[in-house]
């Protein structure tokens, strides 16, 4: 009785590709999966990261929501430049989003809000009038 031994099997290319597809995806989920978990882990020990800090026209800042019985939610919110109504003003929309898994999934999108600032680059100072 004599065995063969086959090295090489000839597959489809669709199995090939599918097989291929399967490995990279399980490679980006492992991969990524400490990532993910350090970020959330971050995020639930500090107040939160924020990008940008000291310049309030593309300052952004992303942080976990807690309440007494723990975190409920997770806030971002991203800040860029706007057209100012006056000129030697500086003015930046503002938009927060929240989402929310206390009492079930939400996501709010609908807080927006404009401030104008005097100054240059280096120095900010909150002015009074309103964005257009």
């Amino acid at each position: 009785m004599r065995l063969y031994y086959r090295p090489y099997v000839k597959m489809s290319r669709t199995r090939l590709w599918l097989e291929r597809i399967g490995v990279g995806l399980i490679a980006v989920v492992s991969l990524s999966a400490p990532f993910v978990f350090g970020v959330v882990y971050y995020l639930g020990v500090t107040d939160g990261i924020e990008f940008s800090p000291g310049d309030p026209m593309h300052e952004s800042r992303l942080w976990m929501q807690k309440d007494r019985h723990g975190p409920t939610g997770i806030g971002w919110l991203r800040t860029a430049p706007a057209a100012s109504t006056s000129p030697g003003l500086a003015c930046a929309t503002s938009q927060l989003t929240l989402l929310n898994w206390q009492g079930g999934l939400s996501l709010d999108t609908s807080t927006h809000y404009c401030k104008c600032y005097e100054g240059s680059a280096g120095s900010w100072k909150e002015a009074g009038s309103a964005c257009s």
